[in-house]
């Protein structure tokens, strides 16, 4: 059996989100409850705590019943949820951690569906002097040269795992660092603590949108390449058990990367922010 306990983030797979899921999904599979209601069930992160999951689900259910149910989770834990068959669904933004997935038989189907962007924040009198930077490597490497404060979110999603692969290209070691910190929380929780002390910090760029008139002393410093979004269709063959409502799931794959769940993507939090909260990929300009 493989091991849930290799990491932090793993072990909270195990603590906190797998029993979650696990009572999601045994929901599922109550007569009189499952008699009455469809339901799949969806594993992401920043999307469901954005709004935009419910947006597409409220669409998605208006045309073809059942319910769509999420569990709000990062990246790698996520993926995990789908090794154990726990959600129909996947999406996330790390490419290898996601190829990985499809790579050892877990992902019947795979598709790229938006992108935000990876941007940093930090305080205004920007000690690092990484204002306008684009290169995400060089951003972090004067941040460290000058020991200045930085959070990180450390649980294991998209953003925790491109930070690390980025100390790890800079051969940094963090341990023992005082100036460095670690939240141990999701983007927006990661946020507000980092805008407490005056901390630099990296996050995608539809939450700085959604959230950045909640903070006082940070503001936009350099913003990144795209951070793209991947969706997974958790295999039935690795886990017959999803094969309980798989139909809608599939119908609500296709929507998602469909003319009418790409366009509600693209105009997602427009009127409301003045931006785009996230791009559509599959459909570039929906109309």
């Amino acid at each position: 059996m493989r091991s849930l306990c290799t990491n932090w983030w793993k072990r909270r797979v195990l603590l906190h989100i797998l029993p979650a899921a696990v009572a999601v999904v045994c929901s599922l599979l109550t007569p009189g409850y499952a008699q009455e209601y469809k339901q799949i069930v969806i594993a992401t992160g920043s999307p469901f705590e954005l709004g935009l999951i419910d947006e597409l689900a409220k669409a998605f259910q208006k045309s073809h019943g059942g319910v769509v149910r999420c569990i709000k989770t990062p990246t790698g834990p996520g993926l995990e949820l789908g090794r154990y068959g726990l959600t129909h669904i996947t999406m996330g933004h790390e490419r290898e951690a996601t190829a990985k997935f499809a790579e050892d038989g877990f992902a019947a189907r795979r598709t790229d569906l938006m992108h935000n962007f990876t941007v940093v924040v930090g305080p205004e009198s920007d000690p690092a002097k990484v204002s306008g930077i684009s290169d995400l490597t060089d951003v972090h490497r004067r941040i460290f040269q000058a020991k200045s404060p930085y959070l990180s979110r450390g649980d294991g999603g998209g953003m925790d795992i491109l930070e690390k692969k980025i100390w790890k290209e800079l051969k940094v070691n963090l341990q023992g660092e005082t100036w460095y910190e670690v939240s141990n929380k999701f983007m927006l929780a990661s946020l507000l603590d980092a805008d407490k002390k005056g901390q630099y910090h990296m996050l995608d760029s539809s939450t700085w949108a959604l959230h950045k008139s909640k903070t006082k002393s940070l503001k936009l410093l350099a913003k990144g390449p795209p951070n793209e979004y991947e969706m997974c269709m958790v295999s039935t063959v690795k886990h017959p058990n999803l094969k309980y409502n798989q139909a809608l799931a599939e119908k609500f794959y296709d929507f998602l990367i469909g003319n009418e769940g790409q366009k509600i993507i693209a105009g997602f939090g427009v009127k409301e922010y003045g931006e785009p909260i996230y791009y559509p990929t599959v459909i570039r300009n929906p109309n």
